[in-house]
Protein backbone atom coordinates (compact mmCIF):
# COMPACT_ATOMS: atom_id res chain seq x y z
CA UNK A 1 0.00 0.00 0.00
CA UNK A 2 2.91 2.36 0.74
CA UNK A 3 4.32 1.79 -2.75
CA UNK A 4 0.88 2.42 -4.23
CA UNK A 5 0.71 5.82 -2.53
CA UNK A 6 4.25 6.64 -3.66
CA UNK A 7 3.22 6.03 -7.28
CA UNK A 8 0.07 8.09 -6.73
CA UNK A 9 2.07 11.01 -5.29
CA UNK A 10 4.58 10.79 -8.12
CA UNK A 11 1.84 11.06 -10.75
CA UNK A 12 0.19 13.97 -8.93
CA UNK A 13 3.41 15.95 -8.60
CA UNK A 14 4.33 15.36 -12.23
CA UNK A 15 0.94 16.62 -13.50
CA UNK A 16 0.79 19.58 -11.11
CA UNK A 17 4.25 20.73 -12.20
CA UNK A 18 3.06 21.19 -15.78
CA UNK A 19 2.07 24.71 -16.85
CA UNK A 20 -0.68 23.36 -19.08
CA UNK A 21 -2.60 22.09 -16.07
CA UNK A 22 -2.79 25.54 -14.49
CA UNK A 23 -3.65 27.26 -17.77
CA UNK A 24 -6.45 24.76 -18.33
CA UNK A 25 -7.61 25.24 -14.75
CA UNK A 26 -8.20 28.97 -15.38
CA UNK A 27 -8.98 29.26 -19.09
CA UNK A 28 -11.17 26.16 -19.35
CA UNK A 29 -13.97 27.29 -17.00
CA UNK A 30 -13.75 30.84 -18.38
CA UNK A 31 -14.50 29.50 -21.87
CA UNK A 32 -17.41 27.45 -20.51
CA UNK A 33 -18.68 30.48 -18.59
CA UNK A 34 -18.47 32.63 -21.71
CA UNK A 35 -20.43 30.04 -23.70
CA UNK A 36 -23.09 29.84 -20.97
CA UNK A 37 -23.58 33.60 -20.89
CA UNK A 38 -23.63 33.67 -24.70
CA UNK A 39 -26.30 30.97 -24.60
CA UNK A 40 -28.42 32.99 -22.20
CA UNK A 41 -28.03 36.04 -24.39
CA UNK A 42 -28.70 34.26 -27.64
CA UNK A 43 -31.60 32.16 -26.37
CA UNK A 44 -34.04 35.04 -26.53
CA UNK A 45 -32.60 37.72 -28.75
CA UNK A 46 -34.60 39.56 -31.32
CA UNK A 47 -38.24 39.80 -32.26
CA UNK A 48 -39.87 37.90 -35.06
CA UNK A 49 -43.21 38.55 -36.72
CA UNK A 50 -45.74 35.92 -35.80
CA UNK A 51 -49.44 35.30 -36.33
CA UNK A 52 -51.45 34.48 -33.21
CA UNK A 53 -54.85 32.82 -33.41
CA UNK A 54 -56.98 33.47 -30.30
CA UNK A 55 -59.69 30.86 -29.79
CA UNK A 56 -62.26 32.99 -27.94
CA UNK A 57 -65.66 31.24 -28.09
CA UNK A 58 -67.20 33.65 -25.58
CA UNK A 59 -65.84 36.72 -27.41
CA UNK A 60 -64.32 37.88 -24.14
CA UNK A 61 -61.77 40.08 -25.89
CA UNK A 62 -64.30 41.46 -28.36
CA UNK A 63 -61.86 40.94 -31.27
CA UNK A 64 -59.50 43.53 -29.85
CA UNK A 65 -55.96 43.50 -28.45
CA UNK A 66 -53.90 46.45 -27.28
CA UNK A 67 -51.16 46.73 -29.90
CA UNK A 68 -47.71 48.24 -29.35
CA UNK A 69 -46.16 50.81 -31.67
CA UNK A 70 -43.92 48.11 -33.18
CA UNK A 71 -46.42 45.51 -34.29
CA UNK A 72 -44.49 42.24 -34.37
CA UNK A 73 -47.55 40.20 -33.49
CA UNK A 74 -50.61 39.97 -35.68
CA UNK A 75 -53.76 38.75 -33.92
CA UNK A 76 -56.65 36.80 -35.40
CA UNK A 77 -59.79 35.64 -33.62
CA UNK A 78 -61.90 32.49 -33.79
CA UNK A 79 -65.29 32.55 -32.06
CA UNK A 80 -65.23 28.84 -31.29
CA UNK A 81 -63.31 26.16 -29.43
CA UNK A 82 -60.40 24.70 -31.36
CA UNK A 83 -58.79 21.35 -30.67
CA UNK A 84 -55.00 21.37 -30.49
CA UNK A 85 -54.63 18.56 -33.01
CA UNK A 86 -56.89 20.38 -35.44
CA UNK A 87 -54.84 23.56 -35.13
CA UNK A 88 -51.66 21.56 -35.58
CA UNK A 89 -52.71 19.52 -38.63
CA UNK A 90 -55.59 21.29 -40.40
CA UNK A 91 -54.55 23.10 -43.55
CA UNK A 92 -56.70 26.12 -42.71
CA UNK A 93 -54.58 26.93 -39.64
CA UNK A 94 -51.08 26.33 -41.00
CA UNK A 95 -50.50 30.07 -41.52
CA UNK A 96 -50.75 30.71 -37.78
CA UNK A 97 -47.70 30.32 -35.53
CA UNK A 98 -49.36 30.40 -32.13
CA UNK A 99 -52.70 29.31 -30.66
CA UNK A 100 -53.96 31.08 -27.53
CA UNK A 101 -56.94 29.56 -25.72
CA UNK A 102 -59.23 32.04 -23.97
CA UNK A 103 -62.41 31.17 -22.10
CA UNK A 104 -64.10 31.59 -18.72
CA UNK A 105 -61.73 29.03 -17.15
CA UNK A 106 -58.82 31.29 -18.00
CA UNK A 107 -60.36 34.18 -16.08
CA UNK A 108 -61.26 31.96 -13.12
CA UNK A 109 -58.01 29.97 -12.89
CA UNK A 110 -55.73 32.84 -13.93
CA UNK A 111 -53.89 30.52 -16.32
CA UNK A 112 -53.69 30.84 -20.08
CA UNK A 113 -52.29 28.13 -22.37
CA UNK A 114 -50.32 29.20 -25.42
CA UNK A 115 -49.29 26.58 -28.00
CA UNK A 116 -46.58 27.31 -30.55
CA UNK A 117 -45.14 25.57 -33.62
CA UNK A 118 -41.68 27.03 -33.01
CA UNK A 119 -40.80 28.61 -29.69
CA UNK A 120 -40.93 32.43 -29.96
CA UNK A 121 -38.16 34.56 -28.50
CA UNK A 122 -38.58 35.98 -25.01
CA UNK A 123 -39.20 39.46 -26.43
CA UNK A 124 -42.05 38.16 -28.54
CA UNK A 125 -43.53 36.16 -25.66
CA UNK A 126 -43.33 39.12 -23.29
CA UNK A 127 -45.01 41.36 -25.84
CA UNK A 128 -47.78 38.82 -26.39
CA UNK A 129 -48.31 38.51 -22.63
CA UNK A 130 -48.32 42.24 -22.13
CA UNK A 131 -50.83 42.96 -24.87
CA UNK A 132 -53.23 40.14 -24.06
CA UNK A 133 -53.13 40.72 -20.32
CA UNK A 134 -53.71 44.44 -20.66
CA UNK A 135 -56.77 43.80 -22.78
CA UNK A 136 -58.16 41.30 -20.24
CA UNK A 137 -57.55 43.81 -17.46
CA UNK A 138 -59.65 46.38 -19.29
CA UNK A 139 -62.46 43.87 -19.70
CA UNK A 140 -62.41 42.82 -16.04
CA UNK A 141 -62.39 46.41 -14.83
CA UNK A 142 -65.27 47.35 -17.10
CA UNK A 143 -67.46 44.40 -16.05
CA UNK A 144 -66.61 43.63 -12.44
CA UNK A 145 -64.84 46.56 -10.78
CA UNK A 146 -65.45 50.16 -9.98
CA UNK A 147 -61.71 50.80 -9.78
CA UNK A 148 -59.65 52.46 -12.46
CA UNK A 149 -57.44 50.29 -14.64
CA UNK A 150 -54.30 51.57 -12.87
CA UNK A 151 -55.74 50.83 -9.39
CA UNK A 152 -56.90 47.40 -10.51
CA UNK A 153 -53.42 46.53 -11.82
CA UNK A 154 -51.87 47.34 -8.44
CA UNK A 155 -54.00 44.76 -6.61
CA UNK A 156 -54.88 42.17 -9.25
CA UNK A 157 -53.48 38.67 -9.52
CA UNK A 158 -51.58 38.29 -12.77
CA UNK A 159 -52.35 35.75 -15.43
CA UNK A 160 -49.99 32.79 -15.80
CA UNK A 161 -49.07 32.18 -19.42
CA UNK A 162 -48.07 28.56 -20.00
CA UNK A 163 -46.17 28.30 -23.29
CA UNK A 164 -46.15 24.78 -24.74
CA UNK A 165 -44.89 23.09 -27.86
CA UNK A 166 -47.58 21.74 -30.19
CA UNK A 167 -45.58 18.52 -30.47
CA UNK A 168 -45.61 18.22 -26.67
CA UNK A 169 -48.86 19.84 -25.51
CA UNK A 170 -48.78 18.08 -22.14
CA UNK A 171 -45.25 19.39 -21.53
CA UNK A 172 -43.92 15.89 -20.93
CA UNK A 173 -40.60 16.20 -22.73
CA UNK A 174 -38.87 18.28 -20.03
CA UNK A 175 -36.53 19.47 -22.75
CA UNK A 176 -34.61 22.09 -20.79
CA UNK A 177 -33.86 19.86 -17.81
CA UNK A 178 -33.02 16.95 -20.10
CA UNK A 179 -30.39 18.86 -22.05
CA UNK A 180 -28.98 20.32 -18.82
CA UNK A 181 -28.51 16.78 -17.56
CA UNK A 182 -27.04 15.80 -20.92
CA UNK A 183 -24.47 18.60 -20.58
CA UNK A 184 -23.48 17.37 -17.11
CA UNK A 185 -23.10 13.81 -18.38
CA UNK A 186 -21.08 15.04 -21.34
CA UNK A 187 -18.85 16.91 -18.88
CA UNK A 188 -18.14 13.61 -17.10
CA UNK A 189 -17.18 11.87 -20.33
CA UNK A 190 -15.14 14.90 -21.45
CA UNK A 191 -12.96 14.83 -18.32
CA UNK A 192 -12.73 11.05 -18.39
CA UNK A 193 -11.63 11.15 -22.03
CA UNK A 194 -9.05 13.91 -21.49
CA UNK A 195 -7.45 12.31 -18.44
CA UNK A 196 -7.83 8.82 -19.85
CA UNK A 197 -5.62 9.98 -22.71
CA UNK A 198 -3.19 11.27 -20.07
CA UNK A 199 -3.04 7.79 -18.52
CA UNK A 200 -2.47 6.26 -21.94
CA UNK A 201 0.33 8.66 -22.91
CA UNK A 202 2.04 8.40 -19.51
CA UNK A 203 2.08 4.60 -19.76
CA UNK A 204 3.40 4.63 -23.33
CA UNK A 205 6.06 7.23 -22.46
CA UNK A 206 7.40 5.24 -19.52
CA UNK A 207 7.38 2.08 -21.59
CA UNK A 208 9.19 3.60 -24.58
CA UNK A 209 11.79 5.29 -22.31
CA UNK A 210 12.35 2.03 -20.40
CA UNK A 211 11.51 3.84 -17.16
CA UNK A 212 8.90 1.21 -16.47
CA UNK A 213 11.63 -1.43 -16.08
CA UNK A 214 13.18 0.58 -13.27
CA UNK A 215 9.81 1.12 -11.59
CA UNK A 216 8.86 -2.55 -11.81
CA UNK A 217 12.05 -3.46 -10.00
CA UNK A 218 10.54 -2.07 -6.79
CA UNK A 219 6.73 -2.18 -7.33
CA UNK A 220 4.26 -4.70 -8.66
CA UNK A 221 2.64 -4.07 -12.08
CA UNK A 222 -0.79 -3.88 -10.44
CA UNK A 223 0.47 -1.27 -7.96
CA UNK A 224 1.98 0.75 -10.80
CA UNK A 225 -1.24 0.68 -12.80
CA UNK A 226 -3.54 1.50 -9.87
CA UNK A 227 -1.20 4.21 -8.58
CA UNK A 228 -1.09 5.82 -12.01
CA UNK A 229 -4.88 5.76 -12.36
CA UNK A 230 -5.41 7.06 -8.79
CA UNK A 231 -2.79 9.81 -9.12
CA UNK A 232 -4.09 11.14 -12.41
CA UNK A 233 -7.63 10.74 -11.08
CA UNK A 234 -6.81 12.99 -8.10
CA UNK A 235 -5.42 15.60 -10.49
CA UNK A 236 -8.60 15.34 -12.56
CA UNK A 237 -10.70 15.85 -9.41
CA UNK A 238 -8.57 18.85 -8.44
CA UNK A 239 -9.08 20.41 -11.84
CA UNK A 240 -12.78 19.62 -11.72
CA UNK A 241 -13.16 21.39 -8.37
CA UNK A 242 -11.06 24.23 -9.75
CA UNK A 243 -13.44 24.57 -12.67
CA UNK A 244 -16.41 24.65 -10.32
CA UNK A 245 -14.80 27.34 -8.14
CA UNK A 246 -13.63 29.50 -11.04
CA UNK A 247 -16.98 29.21 -12.82
CA UNK A 248 -18.83 29.95 -9.59
CA UNK A 249 -16.67 33.01 -8.92
CA UNK A 250 -16.95 34.18 -12.51
CA UNK A 251 -20.70 33.70 -12.51
CA UNK A 252 -20.98 35.67 -9.25
CA UNK A 253 -18.88 38.52 -10.69
CA UNK A 254 -20.96 38.65 -13.88
CA UNK A 255 -24.13 38.44 -11.83
CA UNK A 256 -23.19 41.56 -9.83
CA UNK A 257 -21.38 43.62 -12.47
CA UNK A 258 -21.87 43.31 -16.22
CA UNK A 259 -25.07 41.28 -16.28
CA UNK A 260 -27.01 42.43 -13.25
CA UNK A 261 -30.27 42.39 -15.19
CA UNK A 262 -29.57 39.35 -17.35
CA UNK A 263 -28.65 37.05 -14.48
CA UNK A 264 -31.30 38.38 -12.14
CA UNK A 265 -34.21 35.92 -12.03
CA UNK A 266 -36.66 38.80 -11.97
CA UNK A 267 -35.36 39.91 -15.38
CA UNK A 268 -36.94 36.83 -16.91
CA UNK A 269 -40.21 37.40 -15.10
CA UNK A 270 -43.05 38.69 -17.21
CA UNK A 271 -45.67 41.21 -16.29
CA UNK A 272 -47.89 38.44 -14.91
CA UNK A 273 -45.28 36.99 -12.62
CA UNK A 274 -44.38 33.92 -14.65
CA UNK A 275 -40.94 33.16 -15.97
CA UNK A 276 -40.76 32.97 -19.73
CA UNK A 277 -37.28 31.61 -20.33
CA UNK A 278 -37.14 27.87 -19.53
CA UNK A 279 -33.33 27.79 -19.37
CA UNK A 280 -32.97 30.64 -16.88
CA UNK A 281 -35.99 29.43 -14.92
CA UNK A 282 -34.41 25.99 -14.59
CA UNK A 283 -30.93 27.28 -13.73
CA UNK A 284 -32.06 29.86 -11.18
CA UNK A 285 -35.07 28.23 -9.59
CA UNK A 286 -35.26 24.47 -10.05
CA UNK A 287 -31.72 23.11 -10.26
CA UNK A 288 -30.48 21.55 -7.01
CA UNK A 289 -26.74 22.10 -7.44
CA UNK A 290 -25.67 20.31 -4.25
CA UNK A 291 -27.72 17.20 -5.02
CA UNK A 292 -26.47 17.06 -8.60
CA UNK A 293 -22.85 17.75 -7.65
CA UNK A 294 -22.84 14.80 -5.23
CA UNK A 295 -24.12 12.37 -7.86
CA UNK A 296 -21.94 13.97 -10.52
CA UNK A 297 -18.87 13.11 -8.45
CA UNK A 298 -20.10 9.56 -7.80
CA UNK A 299 -20.50 8.84 -11.49
CA UNK A 300 -17.31 10.69 -12.37
CA UNK A 301 -15.18 8.56 -10.02
CA UNK A 302 -16.76 5.28 -11.13
CA UNK A 303 -16.45 6.23 -14.80
CA UNK A 304 -12.87 7.37 -14.39
CA UNK A 305 -11.72 4.06 -12.91
CA UNK A 306 -13.74 2.15 -15.51
CA UNK A 307 -12.21 3.98 -18.47
CA UNK A 308 -8.85 4.41 -16.71
CA UNK A 309 -8.40 0.64 -16.66
CA UNK A 310 -9.07 0.48 -20.40
CA UNK A 311 -6.66 3.31 -21.21
CA UNK A 312 -3.98 1.69 -19.01
CA UNK A 313 -4.24 -1.64 -20.82
CA UNK A 314 -4.05 0.07 -24.21
CA UNK A 315 -0.98 1.98 -23.07
CA UNK A 316 0.67 -1.19 -21.80
CA UNK A 317 -0.16 -2.92 -25.07
CA UNK A 318 1.42 -0.17 -27.22
CA UNK A 319 5.13 0.00 -27.89
CA UNK A 320 4.91 3.64 -28.98
CA UNK A 321 2.40 6.48 -28.98
CA UNK A 322 1.76 6.16 -32.71
CA UNK A 323 1.24 2.43 -32.34
CA UNK A 324 -1.48 2.96 -29.75
CA UNK A 325 -3.54 5.43 -31.78
CA UNK A 326 -5.24 2.63 -33.68
CA UNK A 327 -6.40 1.08 -30.38
CA UNK A 328 -7.68 4.42 -29.07
CA UNK A 329 -10.22 4.93 -31.83
CA UNK A 330 -12.65 2.21 -30.64
CA UNK A 331 -12.35 3.46 -27.05
CA UNK A 332 -13.05 7.06 -28.03
CA UNK A 333 -16.01 5.84 -30.09
CA UNK A 334 -17.40 4.25 -26.92
CA UNK A 335 -17.27 7.67 -25.24
CA UNK A 336 -19.07 9.19 -28.22
CA UNK A 337 -21.58 6.35 -28.01
CA UNK A 338 -22.42 7.46 -24.46
CA UNK A 339 -23.36 10.90 -25.79
CA UNK A 340 -25.43 9.42 -28.61
CA UNK A 341 -27.25 7.19 -26.12
CA UNK A 342 -28.04 10.26 -24.00
CA UNK A 343 -29.57 12.05 -26.99
CA UNK A 344 -31.54 8.93 -27.87
CA UNK A 345 -32.92 8.77 -24.32
CA UNK A 346 -34.11 12.39 -24.45
CA UNK A 347 -36.13 11.80 -27.61
CA UNK A 348 -37.24 8.22 -26.88
CA UNK A 349 -37.36 7.82 -23.07
CA UNK A 350 -39.84 4.94 -23.16
CA UNK A 351 -38.00 2.87 -25.77
CA UNK A 352 -36.59 -0.50 -24.78
CA UNK A 353 -33.09 0.59 -25.82
CA UNK A 354 -33.31 3.54 -23.43
CA UNK A 355 -33.91 1.16 -20.53
CA UNK A 356 -30.90 -0.89 -21.66
CA UNK A 357 -28.68 2.20 -22.01
CA UNK A 358 -29.45 3.17 -18.39
CA UNK A 359 -27.40 0.24 -17.11
CA UNK A 360 -24.70 0.17 -19.77
CA UNK A 361 -21.43 1.49 -18.23
CA UNK A 362 -20.56 3.45 -21.36
CA UNK A 363 -23.79 5.47 -21.31
CA UNK A 364 -25.13 5.31 -17.72
CA UNK A 365 -23.36 8.53 -16.53
CA UNK A 366 -25.12 10.63 -19.18
CA UNK A 367 -28.53 9.02 -18.70
CA UNK A 368 -28.27 9.25 -14.91
CA UNK A 369 -27.61 13.01 -15.05
CA UNK A 370 -30.56 13.46 -17.42
CA UNK A 371 -32.87 11.54 -15.09
CA UNK A 372 -31.72 13.43 -11.99
CA UNK A 373 -32.27 16.85 -13.58
CA UNK A 374 -35.76 15.81 -14.69
CA UNK A 375 -36.77 15.17 -11.09
CA UNK A 376 -35.59 12.54 -8.64
CA UNK A 377 -38.68 10.50 -7.85
CA UNK A 378 -38.20 7.32 -5.83
CA UNK A 379 -38.38 5.12 -8.93
CA UNK A 380 -35.97 7.37 -10.83
CA UNK A 381 -33.53 7.48 -7.94
CA UNK A 382 -33.57 3.70 -7.53
CA UNK A 383 -32.83 3.34 -11.25
CA UNK A 384 -29.94 5.81 -10.99
CA UNK A 385 -28.58 4.08 -7.89
CA UNK A 386 -28.76 0.68 -9.56
CA UNK A 387 -27.03 2.00 -12.69
CA UNK A 388 -24.25 3.43 -10.49
CA UNK A 389 -23.81 0.11 -8.70
CA UNK A 390 -23.58 -1.67 -12.06
CA UNK A 391 -20.96 0.87 -13.16
CA UNK A 392 -18.96 0.37 -9.94
CA UNK A 393 -19.06 -3.42 -10.25
CA UNK A 394 -17.98 -3.22 -13.90
CA UNK A 395 -15.14 -0.85 -12.92
CA UNK A 396 -13.94 -3.24 -10.19
CA UNK A 397 -14.11 -6.23 -12.54
CA UNK A 398 -12.34 -4.33 -15.31
CA UNK A 399 -9.62 -3.11 -12.93
CA UNK A 400 -8.98 -6.70 -11.85
CA UNK A 401 -8.80 -7.93 -15.45
CA UNK A 402 -6.72 -4.92 -16.49
CA UNK A 403 -4.16 -5.56 -13.75
CA UNK A 404 -3.64 -9.07 -15.12
CA UNK A 405 -3.36 -7.88 -18.73
CA UNK A 406 -1.13 -5.01 -17.64
CA UNK A 407 1.28 -7.44 -15.95
CA UNK A 408 1.52 -9.55 -19.11
CA UNK A 409 1.95 -6.73 -21.64
CA UNK A 410 3.81 -3.89 -19.91
CA UNK A 411 7.28 -5.33 -20.58
CA UNK A 412 6.54 -6.45 -24.14
CA UNK A 413 8.11 -4.15 -26.74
Amino acid sequence: MTKFWLITQRECKERLSQHGFWWMLILGPMVVLFLLVALLLAADQGKEKIKVLIADPGQIMEHKVLAQQEKYIEYFFLDAYLEIDEFKDAKAYQEFDVLLELNEKVLNNKKCFVFYREQPSIDTRMQLKFEVERRIEEILVKEFSALSVQAFRSIKQGLIFDFRDLDDPKNEAKETSSWTGFALGAFILLFVGIYGMTIFRATVKEKSNRIVEVLLASVKPSQLMMGKIAGIGLVALLQLFGWILVMGLGFWILRHTLFVDLLDPSYWQGTAGVRLNPLSDFLFEKLNFGFLLFHFLLFFLASFFFYGALFSVLGARSAADADGQQFLIPLLLLIVFGLVAGGFYIYYPAAGLSNFFQYLPFSSPVLAMIQLTQGATLDTYMTVLLSWLVLVLCAILLLWLASRWYKKTILKF
